[in-house]
């Protein structure tokens, strides 16, 4: 392990490197902190997809094959539990969703005329509900909702639920240094399906096809679909990226970032058999940034100089 004045230096002369990797300015100022702060007890994974991340801590005696299945499970919670959370936003604000063959219509003429298509157990969630109990309308602009919501204290608290939910999942717990667990995870789902049977007690009143109730019950197809937080994936037809290289199976994980255990790295999955991820670049946006600012001000005060020596 680099010594803090080691790691200060490497920092003033413009570069930092872990295990060989040249990681950025401001990645290398996190990891002086964290040794002075002696908080970086094992190694930290980020894992990074392409419009979404999370921050993973593991031992490097950790094989790859197993690192693979906790970090797919933590990828699959999170997807269960973005999707699951907008599905309850929705619920929450615009009631409970129609059957397939109404949803995105609005023409009174053209729902009946649909109506009489359907079978009679999907005939009973088509009429109008009638509001009770503080319940209220709400209209869906997309007309996928009958737009009839719960009281509103009820509704606040399932959003309420919602933005935890999804503080837990944020991309930004990275930069916060906050490491996800899979049990922590979980405990969010449970509470999430602790608002909903608050909301609706025992489902009653939820249509067979509402997403928040098949996700709660299992029967959610999450394979094959497109998600903003990544892709979902099974443990056994995934690839573990570092560095630009696919990390063995067979292998442990000092195999290939060394035995130091107070490292972060940062990591990419991808679907076995997909092409390579792009590497990382050598610096981030933020920091190519104040880089081309600090250029543009030594410009002007070399200009400045010019001038005054030409006058």
């Amino acid at each position: 392990m680099k010594s803090k004045a080691e790691v200060r230096r490497n920092i003033n002369m413009g570069g930092a490197y872990v295990n060989g990797e040249k990681i950025t300015i401001e990645e290398a100022q996190n990891l002086s902190q964290l040794i002075k702060d002696k908080a970086f007890l094992n190694k930290y994974l980020v894992i990074r997809f392409e419009f979404n991340q999370f921050l993973y801590e593991v031992t490097n005696a950790t094989p790859i094959e197993q690192l693979i299945e906790q970090l797919v499970e933590i990828n699959n919670l999170r997807i269960i539990i973005d999707r699951l959370a907008v599905s309850i936003e929705d619920l929450a604000t615009h009631g409970v969703m129609k059957p397939e063959e109404l949803r995105g219509l609005s023409e009174p003429e053209v729902i009946k005329q649909t109506m009489e298509t359907l079978s009679n157990d999907k005939k009973k969630y088509c009429e109008p509900p009638v509001p009770k109990n503080g319940e209220r309308y709400n209209q869906d602009p997309s007309a996928y909702r009958y737009g009839l919501i719960l009281n509103e204290q009820v509704t606040n608290m399932m959003i309420e639920q919602v933005v935890q939910a999804k503080q837990a999942i944020s991309k930004e717990n990275v930069a916060l240094k906050k490491n996800l667990v899979a049990s922590q995870l979980k405990q969010q789902i449970d509470l999430l399906r602790g608002a909903v049977m608050i909301a609706y007690p025992g489902y009653y009143g939820l249509p067979e096809w509402e997403p928040a109730k098949l996700i709660l019950e299992n029967q959610f197809q999450f394979e094959g679909r497109e998600f903003d937080v990544g892709d979902y994936l099974e443990a056994k037809n995934t690839s573990l990226w570092w560095a630009g290289k696919e990390l063995l199976r067979s292998k442990l994980l000092r195999d290939y970032t060394g035995k130091n255990e107070k490292t972060k790295i940062i990591a990419k999955l991808t679907k076995t058999g997909s092409s390579a991820p792009a590497r990382e670049p050598m610096i981030d946006q933020e920091t190519h940034k104040k880089m081309l600012s600090y250029y543009y001000k030594k410009q002007e005060e070399n200009k400045k100089k010019m001038m005054r020596i030409n006058t």
